[in-house]
């Protein structure tokens, strides 16, 4: 009975995964759109690993270039070494005269440019004016948002005083406005009801400058003493709180403090909040079972927003520098292995554990709806999550066919900006990113949809 029902799941997801494959087939931007150009620049960077790599290095450090002469030096010494492997206009740059000629100064304006461009297509704005632009955009498409702060650690107090503040200051002053927009039954109401439109996201660990691990008491509270006024505020103005999932030695005292917080009588009985799952975790599907008994308690569901994740060259790196085992799946198909079965889980726990399956990955993507369909799931009872500026054809697609579609949607300044930007981008032009496969015409639909150990085992062969 259980391998027929397996069986079932993999012929609807490669049903649905070549049925969304040819829906995608026709929407690629054309070139009078202006993201034409940047995708013509990632196609060209991921066909070349040495190049990707040095791309995003310069990307990383440009913020802190303060003189075209400190950007045209940085552009020679990091494409020095892949020289022969760029564009004879590119070489000729590389190649160029001094930074203080007028061609060097053009090759500095350039870059910054097309690196700002870059930022502005992942990245929503800097102030709430800007990111409420970015958002109603969005809403106009038939998508959802969550927005995230950027930003990466907190080091002292008054750094998280202002994390606080800048989350308090966008619930408050975005919240009337989305609210006020006509209703849009498809990302305004799940199966039990209207939801939130203002959604948001925080890290616990930018609440508390002192948050470690090796102090569970003292930081829990601590990060609860400004977590209360935000989730008092997003009550007050009918928002929704998600606490997002940061580096493995984060991950149990998240969990923790985010179960304490929620268990309070303040809080028990709300709805609208969530936490991130890492599947590239082997300890994804534990913790999702000690979710799963800990909501059963409380009484009151919470949604759950299933990731890859995105931590996993600084977890490899720092695992194998210290000696230490490594937290992580290190072959990407486990990890999308193990998606699938977190997916499964959620889905079956549906009422209990409100599945976000965020993930651009088709497979995957099509494996959640084919769950969702065994189960008999409608398609307000869960939702797809993407990432600003990615996949936007796949997101559009989804949408048009029924589907909420939520797009986690970053703002802030640029310098802490690009951190995430080189993250994000890195783990979504890897060699097996979906995202790398959709623009590469020699890869096949049957590939692409191939099961995770199915997939192992044909490269091994």
């Amino acid at each position: 009975m259980a391998n027929a029902l397996v069986d079932r799941v993999e012929q609807a997801t490669q049903r649905i995964g070549r049925d969304l494959w040819q829906g995608l087939a026709q929407r690629r931007p054309s070139m009078f759109e202006k993201r034409w150009l940047l995708d013509q620049l990632m196609e060209w960077a991921m066909a070349d690993e040495s190049v990707k790599v040095q791309m995003f290095r310069f990307v990383d450090v440009l913020p802190m270039l303060s003189t075209h002469e400190a950007v045209t030096q940085h552009l020679q010494e990091y494409f020095e070494e892949v020289r022969t492997h760029l564009p004879w206009a590119a070489r000729l740059a590389v190649e160029s005269p001094q930074a203080n000629t007028i061609f060097g100064k053009a090759l500095a304006y350039s870059a910054r440019k097309s690196s700002r461009m870059m930022a502005e297509r992942f990245i929503a704005g800097t102030k709430v004016e800007e990111v409420l632009k970015s958002v109603a955009r969005l809403r106009r498409q038939g998508l959802a948002f969550t927005l995230d702060l950027l930003g990466e650690a907190v080091v002292s107090e008054p750094e998280a005083d202002a994390y606080q503040q800048a989350y308090l200051d966008l619930i408050t002053g975005l919240a009337p406005h989305v609210n006020g927009w006509p209703e849009d039954p498809q990302i305004d109401r799940d199966e039990h009801g209207w939801i939130p439109r203002c959604n948001v996201s925080l890290k616990l660990s930018a609440l508390y400058s002192q948050f470690k691990p090796i102090d569970p008491e003292g930081s829990a509270e601590g990060v609860k003493a400004r977590l209360r006024p935000i989730l008092r505020a997003a009550r007050e103005h009918d928002a929704f709180v998600n606490v997002d999932m940061e580096h493995y030695a984060y991950k149990d005292l998240t969990l923790e403090i985010f179960k304490q917080v929620f268990l309070e009588d303040e809080f028990r009985d709300w709805s609208d909040c969530g936490i991130v799952i890492q599947a590239y975790l082997p300890e994804a599907e534990d913790d999702l079972k000690d979710l799963l008994a800990w909501t059963e308690d409380r009484g009151t569901p919470i949604w759950v927003r299933l990731v890859k994740g995105a931590y996993w060259d600084y977890e490899t790196v720092v695992s194998e520098y210290r000696g230490w085992p490594c937290p992580v799946y290190t072959e990407k198909w486990r990890s999308d292995d193990n998606f699938e079965r977190q997916t499964q889980f959620l889905m079956q726990h549906h009422n209990t554990l409100r599945p976000a399956i965020a993930s651009h990955n088709l497979r995957s993507l099509a494996h959640a709806m084919a769950w969702a369909e065994e189960l008999d799931i409608p398609q307000s009872g869960w939702e797809i999550q993407m990432l600003y500026g990615m996949a936007e054809e796949q997101a559009q697609l989804f949408a048009e066919r029924g589907h909420r579609v939520r797009v986690y949607t970053p703002f802030g300044e640029l310098i802490p900006g690009m951190a995430y930007l080189v993250r994000r981008l890195l783990e979504n032009t890897s060699n097996d990113s979906f995202l790398r496969h959709a623009y590469d015409t020699s890869v096949s639909i049957e590939e692409l949809l191939r099961r995770p150990a199915d997939a192992a085992l044909s490269k091994a062969s």
